[in-house]
């Protein structure tokens, strides 16, 4: 009985022993959130000095991120990598104001899917960590814009305005999001199966295509700017 005793206790150490191990390979599944602009919307509603004494003005949106994907850092090494599948937003607010009070908000929301993938340097081969590396991903509602105005005012009926609603669906039609192409970077730092990352990427591709239509609107680049803050669960795949 001893000896069962003795087989057992050294066999529940050793599990033990290799559970407290730091996997190699691991599964991160990843929650988070962030801040993301598009600049250069109106410069594709008003292209050209048509008029003057009016202003834009545009503003950061919240946004959600998350994703799956493979973690890889071999424990006491320089280097490890990430890649996986991700989920995010870019979102923005345009808001327009002009000496006729006339003022509307061209809110712009688009939700991506595709893969990432970055590359880690450990400075002191474990714990923080600086990543780089990039994105690619398909857009899933290209018309995610709304529109909002107070051009249905009785001080503007002479001009001859639609209603807000006609005016969204047109945006909608002719302004349409699009796939994205971005690179980044950022910090993260790891714990026994937590890790986190606060980073920002730059969409090098235009966020937005005009399509043709009779409102002098032009196609212009849209580059978004997103900073994300995440936490991770790892779970082991390899020792």
């Amino acid at each position: 009985m001893g000896n069962k005793i003795t087989l057992f206790s050294l066999f529940m150490l050793s599990a033990l022993n290799l559970s407290a191990q730091e996997s190699t390979l691991k599964l991160g599944i990843r929650l988070g959130g962030g801040v993301s602009v598009n600049n250069g919307t109106g410069k594709i509603l008003v292209p050209e000095d048509y008029y003057s004494n009016y202003k834009f003005s545009e503003k950061m949106q919240g946004i959600p991120s998350g994703g799956i994907y493979a973690h890889w850092h071999k424990p006491g090494s320089l280097f490890g990598a990430d890649g996986g599948i991700v989920y995010y937003q870019k979102a923005a607010k345009l808001s327009y104001s002009d000496n006729m009070e006339l003022n509307y908000d061209v809110r712009t929301r688009y939700s991506h899917l595709g893969v990432e993938g970055m590359l880690r340097c450990y400075p002191w081969r474990k714990g923080f960590s600086i990543s780089a590396g990039g994105r690619i991903a398909a857009v899933l509602n290209p018309k995610g814009l709304k529109y909002d105005s107070n051009q249905e005012d009785e001080k503007f009926a002479s001009y001859g305005y639609g209603t807000s609603a006609e005016t969204e669906r047109i945006m909608r039609d002719k302004l349409t999001g699009r796939p994205d192409v971005a690179v980044g970077g950022g910090f993260g730092y790891e714990l026994p199966h937590w890790l986190f990352d606060a980073r920002y990427f730059y969409g090098l591709t235009s966020g937005l295509k005009t399509e043709a239509n009779d409102f002098n609107w032009v196609d212009n680049s849209v580059h978004s700017h997103n900073i994300e803050i995440s936490v991770s669960y790892l779970f082991n795949l390899s020792r």
